[in-house]
């Protein structure tokens, strides 16, 4: 009942060549091909956010986009199929792959390893960047954010977009609570609020541009064993920094909370993610193109 995985099996870090000086950021590598079965976010409210970006002018009409930590394209895709040009960066090359086989030959969409901090990219060269569920894991996460700004245009949109709630259940908790009382409680590498983002690019002089996306939610029904077998599977970058004895410790003492349940593994949660985005405005003027 208490099997874990394999020593070496959790997320490894990825070594950065073109960019020697900076310390390593998470790579989903290790997880690529569960990627996409455990992060569910429903394409018709990505697209309605879309829709409501497009609205308030932050989408002009065939934007270059600029996808970062673009993992297996799940944000970017749909813009590529509203007709966008994406470009897609990411740490891990198994997410590149998979997001390139998705994407397909000839499309609107482009995915290449580099890290984010240190893109091969022109200056100014994008109407739009795009992050999703990335700043965590990037040690000194600033940089990224500099360099986001650097690529896009004066006026372009950067766009940070979150799935608030979509990983969080009872079982999560439990194990993240363990986790606590055993001292790891600083795990991720990067950045630790989404406060201190904002007020980054306030700093930066970008323009904050208010969009409602609070009807954006969705159900999510969670089953106690299957949120134990994805931790099992080390499926969640919080949890990488934990040395093995203690992630195995964890998993087997939550596996016992799970038991203790009435219905055991067969307990049912209902969740109630949402969707929300920090939207900015880069100062100076788009190039004139209309929705």
């Amino acid at each position: 009942m208490h099997d874990v995985l394999p020593e070496g099996t959790a997320g490894r870090r990825h070594p950065i060549p073109a960019a020697a000086n900076l310390r390593e950021t998470s790579d989903f590598s290790p997880v690529a091909a569960r990627y996409d079965a455990t992060r569910d976010l429903p394409p018709a409210l990505l697209n309605a956010a879309y829709d409501r970006f497009a609205l308030a002018g932050l989408l002009p009409r065939a934007a270059r986009v600029l996808d970062a930590g673009c993992g297996t394209g799940q944000i970017s895709l749909p813009l590529a199929a509203r007709g966008h040009a994406v470009e897609g960066y990411d740490v891990s090359p198994d997410m590149v792959r998979l997001a390139q086989a998705k994407a397909g030959p000839g499309g609107h969409a482009l995915y290449r390893v580099a890290d984010a901090r240190c893109l091969p990219v022109a200056d100014a060269g994008f109407d739009v960047v795009i992050a999703s569920k990335l700043f965590q894991h990037v040690p000194n996460w600033p940089a990224a954010v500099r360099e986001l700004l650097r690529a896009l245009k004066p006026g372009g949109a950067f766009i940070h977009l979150a799935e608030r709630g979509a990983f969080s259940n009872p079982v999560r908790r439990y194990f993240a609570a363990m986790a606590d009382g055993m001292g790891f409680t600083d795990r991720f590498p990067g950045m630790r609020r989404r406060a201190d983002l904002i007020g980054l690019l306030a700093a930066s002089g970008a323009a904050a541009v208010e969009v409602d996306l609070a009807d954006l939610a969705w159900r999510k029904t969670v089953r106690y064993g299957d949120a134990w077998d994805q931790l099992r599977e080390r499926l969640f970058a919080e949890f990488w920094c934990l040395p093995d004895a203690a992630y195995d410790q964890i998993l087997a003492d939550t596996a016992d909370w799970i038991e203790a349940q009435p219905d055991g593994r067969d307990t049912i949660v209902e969740t109630r993610p949402y969707l929300s985005a920090d939207l900015f405005r880069k100062p100076g003027e788009l190039d004139g193109r209309t929705n």
